[in-house]
């Protein structure tokens, strides 16, 4: 086996590396088509209205997902084919659902907009058995109040009208 010093597995980026790819060779290179909110919402109103995505849109609909995924993985889609910014595309999230969920009523498709949360209906098993340990715990009698006297510059004497 060959003795390897730190400076073979440690090697620096050449600068000027992005310089060395073809320009606008990746997605990364390149700027983004779209960059004002407005613009990004035209583009993906315009495309939800066409008719062969309305199809593929009910039909993924239809499967129970929630909108809010379908909408944040159009979204990823957009921003992964340089379409637009990551932060107009999460800014126009709420037009993209809507226009889902304009999209599911229309055509009369039931639909949920976020994930239902599985456990929300659901007891947790620790506060039934404490429910049932308390309720199954022999009764006392119970035990006279301790008077604690009041003492120091904030206490407060009780009132004889309080006590009736």
């Amino acid at each position: 086996m060959a003795n390897l010093s730190t400076i073979d597995f440690i090697k620096s980026v050449p600068p000027g590396i992005s310089f060395t790819d073809a320009p606008r060779s990746t997605p990364w290179n390149t700027p983004p088509k779209y960059v004002k909110v407005s613009d990004v919402a035209n583009v993906y109103i315009d495309t939800l209205s066409q008719p062969t995505v309305i199809n593929r849109a009910i039909d993924l609909i239809e499967t129970g997902l929630p909108l809010a995924a379908v909408a944040n993985a159009l979204m990823l889609a957009g921003v992964a084919s340089n379409v637009h910014t990551i932060d107009a595309g999460i800014l126009v999230i709420p037009v993209i659902i809507e226009m889902l969920v304009t999209l599911a009523e229309i055509h009369g498709v039931e639909y949920q907009v976020f994930e239902k949360d599985p456990d929300e209906d659901v007891i947790p098993d620790r506060v039934i058995k404490n429910a049932l340990k308390k309720a199954s715990a022999p009764t006392t009698d119970v035990e006279e109040e301790s008077v604690v006297e009041l003492s120091g510059l904030m206490a407060r004497k009780p009132n004889k009208m309080e006590n009736m």
